[in-house]
């Protein structure tokens, strides 16, 4: 049920802090080394281990104020086991890393799905036997031991008893305003689940994070995997502007070609998508689905903007607009909180669109890719985003919340977008072609 949910959703924040805290930015670091040493790797393997201890130590002695605030007392226990994820996921947060550098995603993508396919079965099967929301937290721990284990044993390397202090110096000076960043960030994507929660009920704060989440699989799930991508291939392109402005184009263009329609799609389908997914207990989280998804859609053009700052190693900057923005969207949540759930995913367009001006900032100023530059190369997949938004959407409507509504939505917005980009020869259409070969 939906306040089963909304307990998990609660303590997300103090999961994805800590996991904050055990990264601190040493990953972005170690990938972006080119001579990076066996001193380097197991430095920040045993950082890893360390700081993520540390952290299960904090939330284990916090469960008790945490489940008073949100006045859950079940939520104590909850948090002391699913907490375990981030010490478990810590002892190959190395391991990815490397592969990540050695750009062998395909390996990354076998064990993720791997671990997606056993958790989710184990999840399903704890469930049918009445474990409630503790079949969520089965899940989730059984998802993380299953991926630690298949990368582990995938990667050669294995750490030294080294913690080199040179490159802890080395890794923080550039890690530390990652670090500063992240927290920041992650603070406000996850202030929302905590003012929900604490000003509204458990089930509202279910029907938030299932439409955020919905976003996030549309949005920052393949912008992040694209990040992964891209990072190691431009960060060998650092020295040559020109290099570098050419394939962050192509990569912003790629980017929105994908990511546009996937999220204004899920939006258009939205109460169908919902009610043959979840049953209609869920058909709230409609509404505010179809409202975030023009927030989320602008995701990959942040994260892409932000990511030419790490490959200039100009983390300062990354967190002086970081500093910003969450002034800015902090200020509009406080506008909107009183105003119901509806108003504040609205006030996050806003956010997200004010983000874009800032984070397109250095682009324009070191790279000549400003904001109206990157609009214009963006401004043909928009429309053609808009005009299969505006069809799948009116085909739900006329049809209702059914299977066959879905189905049919999804077709209609399918044929508009494909057919229109094949029709005026859009070039993302070759170069996704190439990808795939």
């Amino acid at each position: 049920m939906p306040d089963q949910f909304g307990m998990i959703a609660m303590l997300t924040v103090f999961i994805t802090l800590s996991g904050v805290f055990i990264d601190s930015g040493f990953s972005a670091a170690l990938v972006r080394k080119a001579d990076r040493t066996q001193a380097d790797c197991s430095t920040v393997y045993w950082f890893n281990i360390i700081v993520s201890v540390v952290c299960y130590v904090v939330l284990f002695f916090c469960a008790p104020l945490i489940s008073d605030f949100y006045e859950m007392p079940q939520l104590k226990s909850i948090l002391r086991v699913t907490s375990l994820s981030i010490v478990i996921g810590s002892f190959a947060g190395v391991h990815r890393t490397l592969l990540q550098a050695d750009m062998d995603f395909k390996a990354l993508t076998k064990f993720n799905l791997l671990a997606l396919l056993i958790s989710g079965v184990a999840g399903i099967v704890f469930a049918y036997l009445g474990f409630e929301v503790w079949a969520l937290v089965i899940q989730n721990l059984t998802m993380q031991v299953i991926a630690t284990i298949c990368v582990w044993f995938k990667v050669s390397w294995r750490p030294s008893l080294i913690i080199s202090k040179q490159s802890l110096h080395e890794f923080f000076g550039f890690g530390s305003k990652i670090l500063a960043s992240s927290l920041l960030d992650t603070l406000y994507s996850n202030i929302y689940s905590v003012v929900i929660g604490k000003v509204y009920k458990a089930a509202d704060l279910a029907f938030y994070n299932r439409a955020f989440s919905l976003t996030q699989m549309t949005s920052s799930l393949p912008t992040g995997i694209l990040q992964s991508v891209t990072y190691p291939t431009l960060c060998k392109l650092q020295h040559d502007d020109e290099a570098l402005k050419s394939g962050y184009r192509r990569t912003l263009k790629l980017s929105a070609f994908v990511i546009f329609p996937m999220c204004l799609g899920v939006g258009a389908v939205a109460f169908p998508l919902i009610n043959v997914l979840y049953t209609d207990v869920w058909i709230y989280s409609a509404t505010l689905l179809s409202i975030i998804v023009f927030s989320g859609m602008w995701y990959p053009i942040h994260a892409i903007n932000l990511n030419f700052l790490f490959v200039k190693g100009r983390s300062d900057l990354f967190f002086r607009l970081e500093i910003i923005k969450k002034i800015q969207a902090v200020v509009i949540l406080c506008v909107t909180i009183p105003l119901g759930l509806e108003a504040m995913c609205y006030g996050s367009i806003v956010s997200s669109l004010l983000a874009l001006i800032w984070n397109t900032h250095y682009t324009g100023k070191f790279l000549k890719m400003g904001i109206f530059a990157q609009l214009r190369d963006l401004l043909p997949i928009l429309l053609l985003s808009g005009v299969m938004y505006i069809g799948a959407r009116l085909t739900a409507n006329v049809l209702g919340n059914d299977i066959i509504s879905l189905i049919a939505s999804i077709a209609v917005g399918a044929i508009i977008y494909i057919g229109g980009a094949l029709l005026f020869r859009f070039p993302e259409v070759k170069e996704l072609k190439n990808i795939r070969k």
